[in-house]
């Protein structure tokens, strides 16, 4: 058996620690150690403590679970380190999605592209780089597993301070891959109660249905698959010939549900598959997003608010005090996020597959070497080895190549404060469209005085 030591950056995030943490104990070859968790919103990350103290109980595990204000503390000597921050929280994520908004700009999540995005990612890239230079110094052998958005930048950030440290970008988006092949291949539909990387990454190939994904985050497509040797693009194309969406007729609008208009139209459009969700695609193309089809309303996309995010996390939280009190029962089951898969790898467990965001090697190899991709990858106890994946078709390939570029002008922007930089990278973004090209300047310059407390960089004296 094991133990560990597990450093959590974000370790207060009641979105994120419930699920991951509740994997963490299901790994059976772990028995405790030490779980440090970092987080300056001292009440969630209290509350985090307490349910993981709980959890100790429950699990017959001997965590020593520690709040830690110290991050350099924290980090000495770990083994894994996962990071869930965001600088600001969602006081600086409310300027970030409200402010666009009175240049015309529209964004139902605002997390990966756009002004949007990038406003997020110059808060974030700084943050993560200075992570792995102390990872270096003190846990170099460490694997950092990261779920932070916006996952390209600050993904691209870790890996420009790694030398030995190892850096995995995890993203749940392709797992709703799961969701809709069984529409189009009614023998692959996912057995009740499976785990969906059980179901991606051993029941499909058992099934003969073999796949490759490629893209940059939530960009990310299905551009071969063939089911029991016969190549059955084809047939995916013809589906989307003959489907406007996938929503019942009844079915009331949600935020959060994905009807798949946006992936059908694009698949119509350049004849390949998106993997990832309506609402994160229609981010890449103004003309999906924009007054004349309402915003993506007439696409079944509807924008998440601040203030949904603030309620969800507050129930969230209550959630969290309620199990650690022992007025809620636990749901032991794996949440399906990819994180302690590769944990439990590492440690010595089975190989596994996974959907991996890493610096491209030439597992795309149309794009730039060493930007951040997103592929299927092998797992083992050595290491991780991106799946060779070839090119990205056509359009698809040039409009990835365009956000690669944005994301590494924004990161050398953040890292440097240069706020010329920034301008050029906020002024390349397709999403800027809603604005007036002389506006960019000044959106750039309210987004950076709304969010100085977490943008000393670009504030030096």
């Amino acid at each position: 058996m094991n133990h560990i030591k597990l450093a959590v950056i974000g370790g207060g995030s009641s979105q994120w620690m419930m699920g991951l943490m509740r994997d963490v104990y299901l790994i059976d070859r772990i028995e405790g150690g030490e779980i440090a968790l970092v987080d300056p919103k001292t009440t969630e990350v209290n509350a985090v403590a307490a349910m993981l103290r709980t959890f100790n109980g429950q699990r017959n595990k001997s965590f020593d679970i520690r709040v830690v204000e110290d991050r350099r503390e924290a980090l000495a000597k770990a083994d894994f380190v996962m990071t869930t921050f965001s600088p600001g929280s969602m006081d600086s994520f409310y300027h970030d999605l409200e402010i666009p908004l009175k240049y015309g700009i529209f964004q139902p999540v605002s997390m990966t592209v756009g002004p949007c995005g990038i406003s997020a990612a110059i808060r974030t890239v700084p943050v993560a780089h200075e992570i792995v230079q102390e990872m270096e110094e003190l846990c170099p052998d460490a694997t950092l597993l990261n779920v932070t958005n916006p996952m390209s930048c600050v993904t691209r950030a870790f890996n420009l301070a790694a030398v030995n440290v190892r850096v995995v970008g995890m993203c749940h988006e392709s797992h709703m891959l799961g969701g809709f092949l069984h529409r189009i291949f009614p023998e692959l539909k996912c057995p009740p109660d499976m785990n969906v990387t059980e179901y991606l990454y051993r029941w499909l190939p058992a099934m003969e249905f073999d796949f490759t994904l490629a893209g940059v985050n939530h960009f990310v497509w299905l551009t071969r698959a063939t089911l029991n040797g016969e190549d059955v693009i084809p047939k995916i194309r013809a589906f989307a010939r003959t489907h406007e969406d996938t929503r019942a007729a009844d079915a009331p609008y949600s935020a959060t549900d994905n009807y798949n208009a946006v992936k059908l139209e694009l698949c119509r459009t350049f004849g390949y598959l998106p993997t990832v969700g309506d609402r994160h695609l229609v981010e890449f193309w103004p003309s999906l997003c924009n007054a004349r089809n309402g915003f993506a309303r007439g696409l079944g996309v509807i924008k998440t608010t601040v203030e949904e995010r603030r309620h969800r996390c507050d129930k969230s939280l209550l959630e969290i005090e309620r199990i650690a009190a022992g007025e809620k029962e636990m749901d032991w089951k794996r949440s399906g996020e990819e994180m302690t898969l590769i944990m439990e790898t590492i440690l010595g467990g089975e190989e596994t597959t996974a959907i991996l965001n890493l610096p491209n090697r030439g597992q795309i190899t149309n794009v730039p070497r060493d930007s951040v991709v997103e592929t299927l990858a092998q797992v083992t106890k050595d290491g991780i080895t991106p799946v060779p994946s070839g090119e990205l078709p056509g359009p698809i390939g040039s409009l990835a190549r365009l956000h690669i570029d944005i994301h590494e002008m924004t990161v050398k922007a953040a890292l440097e404060g240069d706020r010329d930089l920034l301008v050029q990278a906020i002024s390349l973004d397709p999403l800027t469209a809603g604005a007036s090209f002389n506006e960019i300047g000044t959106l750039t310059d309210e987004l950076l005085l709304a969010n100085k407390e977490w943008l000393p960089r670009f504030f030096k004296s």
